[in-house]
């Protein structure tokens, strides 16, 4: 039984900290051709100064792309996003003057893409702030089929370097695997990832993997449920 990589078509890279190194980036498409969409969470990746170069390369590859969070950039990264038509989705924090922007350059290139997604900022108080280690935010009693453990596997984390996060949740926010230096098959065949798989699968505790670490996993132990990730997401073979 082993986790056919080719059946990962979605990624996340994390740009939090820091945009990808284009090359390192492309060669990582190159060895996983199987990649269909990526999505970006941060800001950071709009400080790449190809990125109208990276955005174009997804397109010329059959790769969809998806923006958390578009902040202050230039007119030729708005551009992009709109020109080669295959951005789906940009999330935009109220930011009135790149949206007129991009709704202008979706009139010049007759195009539907992207979907602008405009956030409100919400204020909360402190009282209404959930922590993110309650047991009780994460009450997964009556359904486990849509949690970040999943993630792992249909639609798993890089860092911004290649390294291979798993999930968003991920406590320990580093992991030895580099995707981007072996690609995605090779990375998913590695010790440590098949450890984290049976760890889902089983619920037998391996001290060594982050889940252990994690208010998710540590929610499954406490309401005695496991994921059989294997069923959920690939045949057995």
């Amino acid at each position: 039984m082993f986790v056919n990589a080719e059946n990962i078509h979605h990624i996340v890279i994390a740009s939090t900290e820091h945009p990808v190194d284009f090359e390192q980036f492309k060669k990582f498409i190159q060895k996983s051709p199987f990649v269909r969409r990526v999505a970006f969470i941060g800001k950071a990746i709009f400080d790449l100064p190809e990125f109208p170069e990276m955005v174009k390369f997804c397109a010329l590859n059959n790769i969809y792309l998806i923006f958390g969070e578009v902040g202050e950039t230039s007119t030729e990264n708005l551009r992009a996003l709109v020109e080669y038509k295959n951005v789906i989705l940009i999330n935009i924090y109220e930011d009135k003057h790149n949206v007129q922007l991009l709704n202008q350059y979706k009139q010049e290139f007759n195009s539907d893409l992207p979907d602008i997604n405009i956030i409100v900022t919400v204020k909360h108080s402190p009282q209404d702030e959930i922590s993110p280690t309650s047991y009780a935010f994460y009450n997964l009693a009556d359904d486990i089929t849509d949690i970040a453990c999943l993630k792992l596997l249909n639609e798993p984390m890089l860092n911004y370097n290649g390294e291979l996060l798993g999930c968003w949740q991920n406590p320990d926010k580093k992991h030895p695997i580099n995707a981007f230096n072996l690609g995605m098959e090779k990375a998913f065949s590695s010790a440590s990832i098949k450890k984290m798989l049976n760890m889902l699968k089983t619920g037998k505790i391996c001290k060594s993997c982050p889940c252990t670490r994690c208010p998710v996993f540590a929610s499954l132990v406490w309401t005695n449920q496991k994921i059989d990730v294997y069923k959920r997401v690939f045949n057995d073979d």
